[in-house]
């Protein structure tokens, strides 16, 4: 039996269960049990935990939240009212598939002789104060089928998801920090190209490169995340080059296009493995891969540091991406090397 706390600790209470019953732990923010006016050094003390065996109703669930359901962990995407209208009445059926072509010894014409189909049971129709039945579309992240990218999506109407938190950076797997870096990269693009925010449109870049900068591959990490990763690493390194460039910032800059060039030397040593070929057979082709974005990163470099004054190393930067794009000019097919 708990003991009946002082008149200076009434603020939490501490409740438990027998160990056979299953707990779940909630923790209180707003308790303070250690709390004294008189002690203003003191750091404030741990939140109370309460453990209790009663499971708690979740919030409602919205589009983009982090849900737990039967199926595992996973991430809303739609969410849908199922139609509670009674069936419509059944159609008289057509005369030939009804007809009885059955003839007499007589040569009589047949008879038709309608089916009789029992009418199925009216549904009650929904009262006005009557809740809507919603179908939640949720793609799992907790577990995903082996070699591919395509999350599993479950359409699940009851028992309801139960929200939960987010994670944080340091809590996802390697899948769900190249997913979460393709997410930023794609805001840094719309801030690069619509709004022209090329301050803000660095800091989404290069916080999507630091995203996936020292991911630790696990069960999670097919060659399909695994070619991914190269991907969003070098189109942020250099877009947030081309952002330093707009912004006027050469070292910074340098640093990362001289960041994309790594990884792209570090792909062409390992080209026609299996990272190399899910690339090429998604439409990277080499002239895209070890072509254009070379030559992107090379003219970058060379601009920065031609901005520094260090005319000689630009020069020899900028005649390397030259003879990149000579390469890989005629498989391109175009006139012109066009940098995305």
């Amino acid at each position: 039996m708990p003991t009946k706390p002082s008149s200076k600790h009434r603020t939490a209470v501490a409740l438990s269960s027998a160990p056979a019953e299953p707990t779940t732990s909630r923790k209180f923010s707003c308790w303070n049990g250690r709390a004294s006016p008189k002690k203003v050094s003191s750091p404030p003390p741990e939140p109370f935990m309460l453990y209790t065996p009663v499971e708690y109703p979740s919030v409602t669930p919205h589009i983009g939240d982090d849900v737990i359901c039967q199926y595992g962990r996973g991430r809303i995407m739609a969410i849908s009212i199922v139609d509670m209208s009674p069936d419509k009445e059944n159609k008289d059926c057509d005369k030939n598939s009804n007809t009885n072509t059955s003839s007499n010894d007589n040569g009589a014409t047949p008879t038709q002789s309608p089916l009789k189909l029992s009418e199925p049971p009216q549904k009650s129709k929904p009262t006005p104060n009557q809740k809507p039945i919603l179908k939640y579309t949720i793609a799992l992240t907790s577990w995903r089928l082996s070699q591919t990218r395509k999350p599993i999506h479950v359409h699940l109407i009851t028992p309801p998801p139960r929200v939960v938190r987010k994670h944080t950076l340091n809590e996802m797997d390697a899948h769900s920090r190249v997913s979460f870096a393709q997410h930023q990269k794609s805001r840094a693009n719309a801030q690069f190209s619509k709004q022209k925010d090329y301050a803000l449109a660095l800091i989404t870049y290069a916080g999507a490169v630091d995203a996936v900068r020292n991911v630790q591959h696990d069960h999670s990490s097919n060659n399909y995340v695994r070619a991914d990763l190269v991907v969003v690493m070098v189109t942020c390194s250099n877009n947030a080059g081309m952002c330093c460039v707009h912004l006027k910032k050469w070292e910074e800059g340098r640093k990362f296009a001289q960041n994309a060039l790594i990884l792209l030397d570090a792909l062409y040593q390992k080209r026609g493995r299996n990272i190399h070929g899910i690339l090429n057979g998604e439409g990277l082709i080499d002239a895209k891969l070890f072509g254009e974005w070379r030559v992107k990163s090379y003219f970058i470099v060379g601009r920065c540091c031609l901005e520094k004054g260090e005319e000689d190393v630009a020069s020899g930067v900028l005649k390397k991406g030259l003879a990149v794009g000579k390469v890989y000019l005629e498989e391109m097919g175009t006139e012109g090397c066009k940098c995305k």
